[in-house]
């Protein structure tokens, strides 16, 4: 029977399933569950080309309640990879199961490094050495200095001298600390804390960065900052996974999003992936001094087949259509013909915003 079972989850691994649908397949088929994780875990040698972390199937629940349910997903080396959900979605609890912190009540999460599947829950040391974790509560002690900060998190993870020095130094460098390395963090402002809470967290050049709600207690200035540091960091070649309910930033920031809703990912996906879930359509903005928009939506109400939808929200005309080139014209026939005082005119495809509210509620 092992023989057999092992070929059978190869066959099929071949023809292209996950390794989810083969574990529904062959539990509806008849075969005892444990067997079926034993076997697949021991075939699958190796996660698909590219991808560095994979959940599979992973539920948890406290006291009973559950917060995830049957999450998969995988992440792509050197990508920056969102999730976004409502507040009390899961967030916190699913980068506390990918960093093994929390232990799942069923599934695994898998990342791939240096040509090897591991397990964070059958070797959390081997991953914790390739990961790093920046909670929402900073890791640092208040009472160090920068400096000291980074020198007693590099004797945590065994940097001995000199790289020690030399990693230290890079580090005050790439998180823009250098000439606050003598101050102690307790006196530093939000963002420099931020900053030195990221330091310790890629002090050991992890192949993976972990963020939960990274930019949460920053002001605008102080987060757009962050996210040009995030970007460095990504750009040296570090894979990125970040929850975060700034859905403008992240929509600009990560290569793929998934969006946690009902203890499950339920779309995941590039920013244009996910407005094609909400609407096809662009959406053009007007604003004129005059306000009055009577004269151009009878103009517009002549050309129905070029838009889906148009309204008026606050003192902007707003039209939605598949095809704004030839609002567009029209709009510049007309303000022109009346010699009306543009204020402003743009087009914007759904903001990822819309499209969250569309998620979450259907």
């Amino acid at each position: 029977m092992d023989e057999v079972l092992a070929e059978h989850i190869k066959l099929t691994a071949e023809k292209g399933l996950s390794r989810e649908e083969i574990r529904s397949l062959m539990i509806n088929s008849g075969w005892p569950e444990q067997l079926v994780k034993e076997y697949i875990d021991k075939t699958f040698k190796q996660l698909e080309k590219g991808t560095i972390v994979s959940i599979h199937g992973v539920g948890k629940a406290f006291n009973g309640n559950p917060v995830l349910e049957n999450v998969d997903f995988d992440v792509r080396s050197g990508e920056i990879f969102g999730i976004i959900g409502m507040s009390g979605a899961g967030k916190t609890t699913l980068l506390n199961v990918l960093i093994g912190f929390l232990q799942p009540d069923k599934g695994d999460v898998l990342y791939a490094f240096n040509n090897q599947t591991i397990s964070v829950f059958k070797n959390s040391e081997a991953v914790k050495r390739q990961v790093g974790f920046s909670t929402q509560t900073p890791s640092f002690y208040s009472r160090l200095t920068v400096r000291e900060n980074l020198e007693h998190f590099a004797s945590l993870y065994g940097i001995q001298e000199p790289d020690r020095t030399r990693r230290v130094t890079a580090l005050l460098e790439l998180v823009g600390l250098k000439d606050a390395k003598n101050a102690v963090a307790a006196h530093l402002s939000g963002g420099m804390q931020k900053r030195l809470d990221i330091a310790c967290a890629i002090l050991h050049d992890p192949n993976v960065l972990i963020l939960d709600e990274p930019t949460a207690d920053l002001d605008p200035i102080l987060r757009k900052q962050f996210w040009e540091l995030i970007k460095k960091i990504n750009a040296k070649g570090t894979t990125i996974i970040l929850a975060s309910h700034f859905l403008a930033e992240i929509e600009l920031l990560c290569s793929r999003i998934a969006i946690l809703q009902n203890r499950k990912i339920v779309e995941i996906g590039t920013a244009d992936e996910l407005r094609d879930i909400y609407s096809r359509n662009y959406e053009i903005y007007l604003r004129t001094a005059a306000g009055d928009y009577d004269k151009l939506l009878k103009e517009l109400s002549q050309r129905r087949r070029f838009f889906a939808k148009v309204y008026k929200d606050g003192n902007e005309l707003v039209v939605e259509t598949p095809k704004p080139e030839h609002i567009l014209a029209t709009i510049a026939n007309y303000v022109e013909r009346q010699r009306e005082q543009m204020v402003s005119l743009h087009v914007a495809r759904p903001s990822l915003g819309k499209v969250f509210e569309h998620v979450v509620s259907r």
